[in-house]
């Protein structure tokens, strides 16, 4: 056997071997951050275009400001037969799964949207006083 073919493998193999080591993931940079996740980005946001049988045609995912949040849902079949649903989700990588449905369809956060407090601090400090005074009152 003739050491040709056992060269052109090596070769191969080690132009191979060299290209998929550039194609590995780099460390990100700043910029990289910046970009990916821009300041004012506080929710994770998905866009799921699927075909009238119900087959994904395209996903797109992101990183949006809450204005960007604020109409989430699924639309009805439109002239292609595509039907598009979005969904939002506050947090850091939130949104893996894509939404398929109305249910899924949704806009999930984790702190209140206005700046007011929420209910249950409102009714704890309402609770505390009379909790105080009815256990003042048992104790006499």
């Amino acid at each position: 056997m003739e050491p040709w073919p056992a060269v052109a493998w090596v070769l191969l193999l080690t132009v191979l071997s060299d290209s998929l080591r550039t194609s590995q993931s780099r460390d990100f940079t700043e910029q990289d951050i910046a970009y990916l996740y821009p300041s004012k980005a506080r929710y994770c946001y998905s866009r799921h275009k699927m075909n009238i049988e119900g087959d994904s045609v395209s996903v797109t995912k992101r990183c949006v400001a809450l204005e960007d949040c604020l109409a989430t849902g699924c639309t009805g079949t439109d002239h292609e037969g595509n039907k598009v649903c979005t969904a939002c989700c506050e947090g850091n990588i939130c949104n893996i799964p894509i939404p398929w449905n109305e249910t899924e369809a949704v806009f999930a956060y984790t702190s209140p949207l206005s700046g007011s407090p929420g209910p249950s601090r409102t009714y704890a400090l309402t609770l505390c006083p009379a909790l105080l005074a009815f256990l003042l009152s048992n104790l006499a």
